[in-house]
């Protein structure tokens, strides 16, 4: 995907050729969380069974970051959200398992190279367009949280 990039310039163009609204700042490419566009972090463990269940129940391709160290969490790139605010129980086993939503303004910061040396793509996004829903993933999230208790 960066293979011609030399600059975070020239990686910031391809994403924005995606569709993905980027800066840069500090000399990395970043997308700022807000209603449209955001990130749902989540155990590397976790984030296995989440993206099973949405690729292959739902026909879903989830983009998926991380940083390349052992054990480190995922990172769902997602859409807009549809339906209501979670309810207290839900957020409640989503923060216990350590699952966190990027809140508006925060920064998510995207792999610059296709090289796995720092941040890179699991399973990279094909356009911005394509992401599926905060609501779905947070719902098929707490679904699986749901199943482990069985």
């Amino acid at each position: 995907m960066f293979e011609n990039c030399h600059s975070p310039f020239e990686v910031a163009h391809v994403y924005r050729g995606m569709g993905f609204p980027v800066s840069c700042k500090f000399g990395r490419v970043a997308v700022t969380a807000s209603r449209s566009l955001g990130a749902v972090v989540m155990p590397p463990d976790l984030g296995t069974v989440v993206r099973q269940e949405l690729e292959h129940d739902h026909g879903i391709t989830a983009s998926v970051l991380t940083y390349h160290r052992p054990r480190r969490d995922w990172v769902f790139v997602v859409g807009s959200g549809s339906g209501g605010a979670l309810g207290e129980a839900a957020g409640t086993a989503l923060r216990s398992a350590g699952v966190r939503v990027l809140t508006a303004g925060q920064q998510v910061w995207l792999p610059m190279s296709d090289q796995p040396l720092t941040w890179c793509w699991i399973w990279p996004p094909t356009t911005a367009q394509a992401l599926p829903s905060r609501s779905t993933v947070l719902a098929t999230t707490r679904r699986q949280l749901l199943t482990e208790r069985r």
